[in-house]
């Protein structure tokens, strides 16, 4: 009885620990072109970071594959009528940063300076000339395209990104999903100036877009900000939906010949949707399965009991659309087999029986324990609340978050896993000088 009670004050401080700073209150409004803003103020240093999430990514790309990746990395070179060395040099000038980015889902522009206004006074105006007026140059295009080319023929000198393309193309069959964000050699390479034009008059409008503003400055400045920045673009028409990806029918084996001394091992199915109702039990499930490191039962299984890898992994990846559940490691190549059915005993067991209750408790402490470090800067904050808001869901996640965590049961995991990943339909790809059928 005593040793109960010790645990329930012992649980009490770490919950009064973790909540003890003022977590963040997300503004949102709209502006009159359709775009979602969302805002939290912060004291402090004073920097603002911004997001701009455009439903844009290459899963838009139809036939012409890389063309949102192309666009996208066109955004911060020429704008405005400035070069793109001009537009560079204004942003570093003060100190500011300016970079792009594109994945499957979103194409995305991201912005931090500081909140001086002489500041925002030069770089401000470059953002959003970047957002509304690129250039689009020739010049520009052609550069940025042979970058993207050689970058593809690079692909091929890398066994790990070789597996994971490899992997994608398998538990994607038939979605748009299982293409490569950049492309590849051959539609690259007919991809012209206008396609990314037309691409950028698509899908960057309003209707299109969420707004994530974090910094030190107020309600009212970030209005006028965010005004200047986006509400100028058209509101266009919002983006197709991304299919549903379908469930495979059997397990697949794939190796792929590669000249080097360690096999690089995947092991994946598509399983979680953004705002899945089953994401805290999967999330707690894989922190102990292969999410935390040393002390996850994957290392410690392929590792510490076998010396199998360095390193083993085991993630959920939340996407629109089912995002892949993946294990991963690097092996030598004469040890692949071993490792190979090491992994799948290890998920198997965890499947079937799922974790013991001293694993349970020592990971919701871990990850209670970690919740404040999520929120320490800006920018973390900014990468906490775009998760959140393109996500879908509700504005108030971060109040319930450590109750949701602690809310998750032996049961409810074990549950889960049994539920929404079955074996019989997962891919396995290695990339290595070995190959675990022989």
């Amino acid at each position: 009885m005593l040793n109960k009670l010790k645990g329930m004050v012992g649980l009490v401080a770490m919950l009064m620990s973790c909540t003890s700073f003022a977590l963040p209150t997300i503004q949102h409004w709209q502006l009159s072109n359709g775009a979602n803003v969302y805002f939290v103020p912060t004291t402090g240093l004073p920097i603002l970071d911004v997001q701009l999430m455009f439903d844009a990514g290459s899963a838009h790309d139809g036939s012409q594959l890389g063309q949102a990746a192309l666009t996208s990395a066109l955004l911060d070179e020429s704008a405005g009528g400035l070069t793109a060395q001009q537009v560079a040099e204004n942003i570093e000038s003060v100190g500011a940063q300016l970079s792009t980015s594109a994945s499957r889902d979103f194409s995305s522009i991201t912005y931090r300076s500081l909140t001086d206004e002489k500041v925002l006074a030069t770089a401000w105006p470059v953002f959003t000339n970047a957002v509304n007026s690129p250039d689009f140059s020739t010049t520009d295009f052609n550069r940025l395209k042979q970058r993207i080319l050689l970058s593809i023929k690079q692909r091929e000198e890398s066994p790990g990104t070789l597996a994971q393309l490899a992997l994608y193309e398998q538990i994607y069959k038939g979605h748009p999903y299982k293409n490569p964000i950049q492309g590849t050699e051959k539609t690259v390479t007919e991809l012209n100036v206008e396609d990314v034009r037309r691409y950028y008059q698509q899908y960057y409008v309003g209707k299109n877009l969420t707004v994530v503003m974090v910094g030190g400055v107020t309600r009212q400045a970030a209005e006028k900000l965010v005004n200047d920045l986006a509400g100028k673009l058209k509101t266009g028409a919002k983006a197709a939906q991304i299919p549903a990806v379908l469930d495979r029918s059997e397990a697949l084996q794939l190796h792929k010949d590669y000249p080097s001394q360690q096999t690089h091992l995947l092991y994946a199915t598509p399983v979680l949707k953004h705002n899945d109702p089953d994401y805290f039990a999967l999330h707690v499930g894989n922190h102990i399965l292969g999410g935390s490191g040393f002390s996850s039962r994957i290392v410690k299984e392929i590792r510490e009991e076998r010396g199998l890898a360095y390193s083993a992994y085991s993630y959920f990846n939340a996407m629109r659309q089912k995002g892949p559940f993946l294990l991963g490691l690097q092996t030598k190549n004469e040890r692949v087999a071993e490792a190979s059915t090491a992994l799948k005993e290890t998920l198997k067991t965890f499947i079937t029986e799922g974790p013991t209750e001293e694993e349970l408790l020592a990971s919701k402490k871990n990850i209670r324990g970690g919740f404040a470090l999520k929120l320490d800067s800006n920018k973390k904050l900014m990468s906490v609340i775009s998760g959140i808001v393109v996500s879908g869901r509700s504005l108030d996640y971060l109040n319930t978050y450590l109750q949701n965590i602690n809310d998750v049961t032996l049961t409810s995991i074990k549950d889960a896993f049994q539920r929404r990943v079955d074996m019989k339909k997962m891919v396995m790809v290695t990339v290595g000088n070995s190959d675990i059928k022989k």
